[in-house]
């Protein structure tokens, strides 16, 4: 029987980011309840908090609140739990989507910048777990907690040695807590390329253009929150994590091979035809001066 999000009073960090803000919204047009953290205090927090409080038309109750969060600080995970609770009088599932992306080499990186990498994208997650956990035993109800991890995490690149080895850590201890189930189950969802909003993580690429080949591999927001709701809501999911490359997607560790198989065949094709194209160039360039 599946787990359904409707009357579940769900958490997201980093709910301010793209991806964030359309899990929140979709949350809410699904009957769920939501509580949206992230770091911001300009305002844009509950101006988005306003806004989804108005998709529910004429109802009174509130159906999202907004929460100032530092996740590299325990006491703010702390916090941010028991607000849930005060305001909606229990807290069913923890969305860690929060991140910070870094893409230099680890010898180039300064300390802070390594540090923050870590805290945000490995330690926060854990420790809001933690909190959650604790939080469900002793409340004696039964909850979910996704993490939103990424590709990086199972495959090794030059340049992404500390926050893909930060995701690698959060897979690890995500597929590590299958134990704590049926009672908190906890699993993650490995995305590849998303199409995040100009400007955001200019730098992620995979080959010379970014067009090559990383379409099949890219996929759109919605997916991404669709991937989300299905770890939320499929029991069978507890340990498990969830990977996405452009269409397709894998929901058992072996499957990893596939996916690696999926991205080297990409991988290839890009440079034959970035090479098909430079051929052509240094043909047609002659030409041209002639």
């Amino acid at each position: 029987m599946n787990y359904s999000v409707n009357g579940k009073v769900v958490l997201v960090t980093g709910a301010l980011a793209a991806v964030g803000r359309l899990l929140a919204s979709t949350l809410v047009e699904k009957g769920a309840r939501v509580v949206l953290v992230d770091g911001a205090s300009d305002g844009s927090g509950e101006e988005f908090s306003d806004t989804l409080n108005a998709l529910v038309g004429g109802e009174k109750e509130v159906r999202s609140i907004y929460i100032q969060t530092d996740l590299r600080q325990l006491c703010d995970i702390r916090v941010m739990v028991d607000a849930s609770v005060l305001t909606f009088g229990r807290l069913d599932v923890l969305v860690n989507s929060a991140e910070r992306y870094t893409d230099h080499m680890a010898g180039e990186e300064d300390a802070e910048r390594i540090s923050s990498c870590i805290d945000i994208n490995l330690r926060a997650p854990i420790l809001a777990t933690w909190v959650f956990s604790r939080y469900l035993r002793e409340s004696g109800i039964d909850g979910v907690v996704v993490n939103v991890t990424a590709m990086a995490g199972l495959l090794p690149g030059r340049g992404r040695e500390v926050y893909g080895a930060a995701k690698a850590g959060l897979i690890h201890f995500t597929e590590a807590s299958k134990a704590l189930a049926p009672r908190i189950r906890v699993c993650a969802l490995a995305p590849y390329y998303t199409d995040h909003p100009p400007g955001e993580y200019e730098n992620e690429r995979l080959l010379p253009g970014h067009r090559m080949g990383a379409g099949l591999l890219s996929m759109s927001s919605r997916q991404v929150v669709a991937s989300v709701i299905r770890c939320i809501e499929d029991p069978r999911m507890a340990g498990q994590t969830l990977l996405v490359n452009g269409s397709s997607s894998y929901s058992h560790s072996w499957a990893t091979l596939l996916s690696h198989l999926q991205m080297v065949f990409i991988v290839m094709w890009g440079l034959l035809v970035l090479g098909i194209k430079r051929v052509i160039g240094m043909i047609v360039s002659p030409q041209q001066q002639a």
